[in-house]
C-alpha cells in the first residue's frame, strides 16, 4: 500500500473524530458540525480500503450517518432537533452508529498491526478503545431512549457519561495521530 494513502487515511479518521467528539454550537448551530466528520471517514475509507477491504462494506452505513447528521445540521438553523423527532429513527441510527464505529476501529486495530514499530501497541489501544466506545454508546442509547424512566438522574448520569467519552476521545485521537506519525518515521528511513 502507497504509505502518502494510509498517511491520509489515518489523519481523515483523527480529524472525523475530532468533528464528532467537539460540538461547538453558537445558540442552537454547530460550528464544527459531525457530518464533516463523518464525510471525512467516508473519504478515509477510500483511502484505506487498498489495505482493509472489509472497510468498503461500511461505506453505505457511514453515508447515512453523514446524511442524517448533514439532515440534523441544516434543520439546526432553524431550530428543530431531528434527534427528538422519532424515537424509532433514533435507535435505528444509534445502531448504525455503534456498528459502524466498532467495525471502523476493528479495521484500523487490523491496519495498525501491520504497520506499527515493534513495541508499538497501537493495535490493541484500538480494540481497547473500540470496546469501551461501544459500552459508552449503548449506555447514552439506553439513557437517551429511557430517560423519561431515569427522570431526573438522566441528566447527572448523561454529563458523567459525556466528560468521559470526550477525555477517551481525546486519548484515541492521540493514539490514531502518534500512529499516523510513526508512519512518517518509517518512511524517513526507508
Amino acid at each position: 500500500m502507497n504509505n502518502k494513502s494510509l498517511y491520509d487515511g489515518i489523519g481523515k479518521i483523527a480529524a472525523g473524530y475530532f468533528l464528532i467528539y467537539f460540538d461547538f454550537n453558537i445558540q442552537s448551530i454547530s460550528i464544527l458540525p459531525s457530518f464533516v466528520g463523518y464525510f471525512l471517514f467516508l473519504f478515509a475509507i477510500c483511502n484505506l480500503a487498498c489495505e482493509e477491504k472489509e472497510l468498503l462494506l461500511l461505506r453505505p452505513f457511514v453515508i447515512i450517518l453523514a446524511l442524517w447528521h448533514s439532515a440534523d445540521w441544516l434543520l439546526s438553523w432553524v431550530s428543530i432537533d431531528l434527534d427528538g423527532l422519532s424515537q424509532i429513527a433514533n435507535i435505528l441510527v444509534g445502531l448504525i452508529n455503534l456498528y459502524f464505529h466498532f467495525q471502523l476501529l476493528t479495521n484500523l486495530s487490523s491496519i495498525a498491526s501491520k504497520y506499527q514499530n515493534n513495541g508499538d501497541e497501537y493495535d490493541k489501544t484500538l480494540l481497547h478503545y473500540r470496546t469501551f466506545q461501544t459500552v459508552m454508546l449503548t449506555a447514552a442509547m439506553v439513557i437517551n431512549n429511557f430517560s423519561n424512566i431515569l427522570g431526573e438522574y438522566a441528566t447527572f448520569i448523561s454529563g458523567g457519561l459525556i466528560i468521559v467519552y470526550i477525555i477517551a476521545g481525546i486519548i484515541m485521537i492521540k493514539v490514531l495521530l502518534d500512529f499516523r506519525r510513526s508512519l512518517t518515521k518509517d518512511t524517513e528511513n526507508e
